[in-house]
């Protein structure tokens, strides 16, 4: 709208300016000039004053919105103390707020009849002294900004360059001035199309763009914009150019009388990209969404899937086995597929640690060289002294991974994969950032524009069927936002492709590696109560099924209301609350277990669901996790660590 506004403003001036060598008579272009800025600037009221050969008063010689009588015949009288005389002598413009509550100027009668509360006055210059006042009103309050006085000021001199124009022919050449010195491109052009007058801007951007006439950077219709404007004296607006990259935004100007029509562009580039970025940025938003929602709702079939083929293992034969181990891996696959979905859709839950990107990126390396194979080299740089950040590492390991087979794939000849970690300055508008950078660069195909669009949009791959699901880059892109970090991708055709991403730095030391742990033995219950709180009908028995053959007392309940139904009778026997966090009736997961834990403090809670990013990272305290879906033996080795813990809070999250 600003551009817009400017547009209109420069074209009335414009218009303003062309009347005036035209020769219009003085007055006739003061009537137009009070009716241009009215409309332009929204105003109820415009006076053009002229002053007296002596001095001592103004006429109000032209105008717009006064009643009849006023203008032609109204006379301001320029005594010691008036605003009149104030804006002849100092020529600085007065601003006025509310007309009602001044009482530095004496107001004319005629404007409190009308009813003016704001206004801005400022001089007409001339020579040897200033010709007169241009004064804008409006009836309600205004707060008028620095391109409304530009405009006014641009109004003004027009005026100014018009009276003088009869007095002396060098005037003219200011007002030519006016457009060769627009920084933006002005062309005139004939009513055949061709050029006729274009200002240096004009010349400046052909030559930049690499254009050897500035007609090369009109619209390629440009004459049918002529024609039509000729035809219809109506201005035609918004014309884009694409020029090298480059994006013009034209507006054009008919000029009927001289079988002109004049060109206005701005460089509206960055514009076009923002918007570009914010479509793209809701699109990945919506789809994050999306995918979340499905990942949570197909991972409560998984869990029940993986518990009755657990359970029909116990009593199959032998030969069944080998199809329920088959089902089982077929719910893994599938489980690693919505775990992907979560962490594209930022919904995955982060274990996160202090770490140094560039130990994760080496402890890869070999494992990396066996995977991309021998026809790529791997190159690994490290820069010294980069801080660590605080991410999941194996997270980390998985974007490194997923860049590194691309990049292979992108490779099928052989060619060289380079992992970069350093520490880079990042300029921002009134400060520089510090961030750790990772970069993987490989030589290989590179992408076209189109695809590089769409890299990050889950399930989109360019590879054969069965050779990808499209998830690689999406999972990367989902793991980069989850961490408050910036990703990117610099790729065209035959020249390979660079992933640069930006991640904050922390001033944490890093930790040690811990010493591997002996996995816990699967323990049985000792006849611990437990309330199963979960709104799936089959994966609440289930869960029920395998917790009371672990040997625990187990009581049920399907939303939050039963639960507290079920809490009234056995509240003192129960140990453990393990509740989905997403649960019906309005009240989640963690709101009954906090509700519970101040009627019994001390009560054990582990929390269940597909997907609660949001809702676990908002706690401060350690809590107990188990992430849908999960195995038996993953159930059972969660209610074991947290009803055995002695008395600590450390966080158990098992996936």
């Amino acid at each position: 709208m600003a551009l817009l506004n400017r547009a209109h403003q420069q074209a009335a001036v414009a218009a303003l300016g062309q009347a005036a060598l035209t020769g219009v008579d003085l007055l006739t272009l003061l009537e137009q000039a009070a009716v241009f800025v009215s409309q332009t600037l929204g105003l109820d009221f415009v006076g053009i004053y002229e002053r007296a050969e002596d001095g001592t008063r103004m006429k109000l010689v032209a105008g717009f919105g006064w009643n009849s009588g006023v203008v032609g015949e109204t006379t301001v009288e320029t005594d010691a103390g008036s605003m009149a005389a104030y804006v002849l002598g100092s020529s600085e413009p007065v601003i006025v707020r509310d007309m009602r509550a001044i009482t530095a100027f004496a107001v004319p009668e005629f404007m409190r009849a009308h009813g003016v509360v704001s206004s801005i006055s400022l001089v007409i210059p001339g020579g040897p002294g200033p010709w007169g006042v241009l004064e804008v009103q409006c009836r309600r309050s205004r707060v008028f900004d620095e391109d409304d006085f530009h405009f006014l000021h641009s109004v003004a001199n027009v005026i100014s360059t018009a009276d003088a124009r009869k007095r002396a022919e060098a005037e003219n050449q200011h007002l030519a001035a006016f457009v060769e010195h627009n920084p933006n491109p002005v062309i005139e052009l004939d009513e055949d199309g061709r050029v006729a007058y274009c200002n240096d801007a004009a010349r400046i951007m052909s030559g930049a763009l690499r254009k050897y006439h500035p007609g090369e950077l009109l619209p390629a219709s440009v004459g049918n914009i002529v024609h039509t404007c000729l035809s219809s004296d109506e201005r035609i607006l918004n014309e884009q150019a694409e020029i090298d990259g480059r994006t013009l935004s034209w507006s054009f100007f008919p000029s009927a009388g001289r079988r002109r029509v004049h060109g206005y562009a701005v460089d509206v580039t960055e514009r076009l990209n923002l918007e570009a970025q914010l479509r793209q940025s809701q699109k990945m938003e919506a789809i994050g969404q999306l995918a979340a929602g499905v990942a949570h709702d197909f991972n409560n079939i998984l869990t029940i899937m993986q518990g009755l083929v657990h359970r029909l293992g116990l009593t199959a034969a032998q030969d069944q086995n080998e199809m329920l181990g088959q089902l089982l891996e077929t719910t893994e696959r599938a489980a690693s597929l919505t775990r992907q979905l979560l962490t594209f859709s930022r919904r995955q839950v982060l274990q996160r640690k202090v770490l140094r990107l560039s130990d994760v990126v080496s402890n890869m390396s070999r494992m990396l060289q066996r995977i991309i194979g021998e026809d790529i080299a791997l190159l690994v740089d490290h820069s010294g002294n980069v801080p660590a950040i605080e991410a999941d590492a194996a997270m980390m390991e998985q974007i490194v991974m997923n860049l590194a087979v691309n990049a292979r794939d992108a490779m099928p000849r052989g060619g060289q994969l380079t992992i970069t970690t350093d520490l880079v300055e990042v300029e921002q508008e009134d400060s520089r950032e510090s961030w750790v950078r990772l970069r993987v660069c490989d030589t290989g195909c590179g992408m076209p524009v189109a695809v590089k669009a769409r890299i990050f949009e889950p399930f989109y791959t360019t590879k054969e069927v069965g050779k990808g699901t499209g998830l690689g880059l999406a999972t990367v892109f989902g793991i980069v936002q989850q961490h408050a970090g910036f990703i990117d991708v610099d790729s065209a055709e035959g020249q390979g492709t660079v992933f640069t991403i930006l991640f904050p730095p922390t001033a944490k030391p890093a930790e040690s590696k811990p010493a591997l742990r002996n996995e816990q033995a699967l323990r049985r219950g000792r006849g611990q109560t437990i309330l199963l709180v979960e709104d799936e009908p089959i994966l609440r028995e289930l869960a029920h099924a395998i917790l009371k053959d672990a040997g625990y007392n187990v009581l049920d309940a399907e939303a939050s209301h039963a639960a507290f139904e079920v809490w009234s009778e056995h509240a003192q026997k129960i140990d453990l609350l393990l509740t989905d966090m997403v649960l019906p009736g309005g009240m989640s997961g963690r709101e009954l277990a906090l509700e519970l834990q101040q009627r019994k403090p001390g009560l054990k809670v582990i929390y269940c669901t597909g997907y609660s990013q949001e809702m676990l990272e908002s706690q401060d305290e350690p809590i107990h996790f188990l992430q849908k879906p999960y195995p038996p033996e993953t159930l059972m080795r969660a209610v074991h660590s947290c009803l055995d813990e002695a008395g600590d809070t450390a966080e158990v999250a098992l996936a």
